[in-house]
């Protein structure tokens, strides 16, 4: 596709739609494997919390590999769409095998089988999602088409993140049984919903074919030594260090601390359409202010919607419906005018090194995030434990429930904070990628030539 074409609408739905199964899995896991774990199957939280941080070690590795070798892939089908086909009965197996551990394991057998399951998941959704945002920033080259790849890019997986937190929710609190069957239904789903929307998905680009990083050290060095991305890398970390824990934290909050366990689909729901709802809103914004702005702007909100947690109390239901709108509506910005930013610094390290690392970028920053989010989540395993929580009773400390809310406000309120300081040093204007891009296409003209 030449980036002067439109984008036509079968190629957003089809990019989009590919994204949505893997994203129900991944945040379904995220919000509710530790407590499914440890009321359901009667684990130990601080054991399921090691097996998160395990395996969000295991994505330093899996993340910079995958994403360097989708750089170098030279198949008949093109760099990228190969990994997402493989993907697919990946993610159906390691889901399965999460929500459908056999009755009869217990102990370190059922540890070790969450952890195969989980480690295994995980890198499956890495084999499809670090290749999934490069090919987002390769369909179109300019600011506006960017905008409405990960626009639908954003609208298709927070729907995949709706039912999640809605039905997907009600249906592991179900028990054993129910989360079983989901299990299957949704493996046969995300194979299906990944082979149909890849198949409206355009040829790749032949030009970008080969010109990926030599190898993975280089392709992470480049990465590193890029002022832009790194500053991108320490934002995303200290974020996912603030907010890795308040998918598993929240429905520990709303049933044990404001007591209203069945409200637990709805107020998730709430935060999923305030997402949504975020994506246009983003969008229009960005037609009058740099998206670099709007960035720094949402993330002072973010840091205002988690901060609000720090008040709730017995029957404070009302709160975390505020706090779930503002942070929702906050957290559409980066998810939809992030990626076009990376895209536009991606586009920068081509002007210097001649390479198109699309895959080595987007591993770098998905890896700073799942690992930083990983850290969280084992802390949160363990500090549950520390403050004794028990999972076969409804009553809990004062001092688990003090944690829980620590931990769901607190930690996003401090590491948003700093996170928008050091933003705010960002310097990359559209003027500045205006002038990258207009030599990259004279590059590109030239060559041609």
């Amino acid at each position: 596709m030449s980036q002067a074409q439109p984008i036509p609408n079968r190629v957003l739905f089809g990019y989009g739609l590919a994204g949505a199964p893997g994203i129900y899995t991944y945040v379904l896991i995220l919000i509710m494997y530790m407590k499914y774990a440890a009321v359901s199957l009667g684990a130990s939280t601080a054991a399921v919390g090691t097996v998160f941080l395990v395996a969000k070690l295991w994505d330093a590795v899996s993340d910079p590999l995958i994403g360097n070798a989708s750089d170098r892939t030279t198949h008949r089908l093109g760099r990228r769409r190969p990994w997402l086909l493989a993907s697919a009965p990946l993610l159906a197996l390691f889901s399965m095998m999460a929500w459908m551990p056999p009755e009869s394991l217990e102990g370190s057998a059922q540890i070790a089988w969450i952890a195969v399951s989980v480690v295994g998941f995980y890198t499956a959704y890495t084999m499809f999602d670090i290749p999934h945002m490069a090919l987002g920033s390769e369909i179109s080259l300019d600011a506006i088409g960017r905008n409405r790849i990960f626009g639908v890019r954003q609208i298709m997986r927070v729907l995949g993140m709706l039912i999640a937190a809605t039905g997907g929710v009600y249906l592991v609190e179900q028990g054993r049984s129910t989360a079983a069957l989901m299990a299957v239904a949704i493996a046969v789903i995300t194979i299906a919903m990944i082979f149909f929307g890849v198949s409206f998905l355009p040829k790749e680009r032949p030009e970008f074919m080969g010109r990926g990083g030599e190898n993975p050290i280089r392709a992470l060095r480049d990465v590193a030594g890029n002022p832009h991305a790194r500053l991108f890398l320490f934002v995303i970390f200290i974020d996912a260090i603030g907010t890795g824990g308040i998918g598993a934290m929240t429905p520990f909050v709303i049933h044990y601390v404001v007591g209203m366990k069945e409200l637990t689909p709805i107020l998730l729901g709430l935060n999923m359409l305030a997402t949504l709802a975020g994506v246009p809103l983003w969008l229009r914004l960005d037609r009058y202010f740099e998206k670099r702005r709007l960035i720094l702007y949402a993330m002072f909100g973010s840091m205002i919607g988690y901060g609000l947690t720090l008040f709730v109390g017995e029957g404070d239901w009302h709160i975390i419906a505020i706090s779930s709108v503002l942070a929702g509506l906050a957290s559409s910005c980066s998810n939809t005018l992030g990626y076009t930013l990376k895209s536009e610094i991606i586009d920068c390290d081509e002007l210097d090194t001649g390479e198109r690392k699309e895959g080595a970028y987007f591993a770098g920053w998905s890896f700073v995030s799942k690992f930083g989010a990983g850290i969280m989540i084992g802390a949160v395993g363990w500090a549950l434990e520390w403050s004794g929580f028990d999972g076969s009773v409804q009553e809990q400390s004062d001092l688990a429930k003090r944690t829980m809310i620590i931990l769901m406000g607190g930690f996003p309120l401090v590491c948003y904070f700093i996170g928008a300081i050091v933003f705010s040093r960002f310097s990359l204007t559209e003027a500045q990628h205006a002038q990258v891009r207009q030599e990259l296409d004279a590059r590109m003209d030239a060559d041609a030539d």
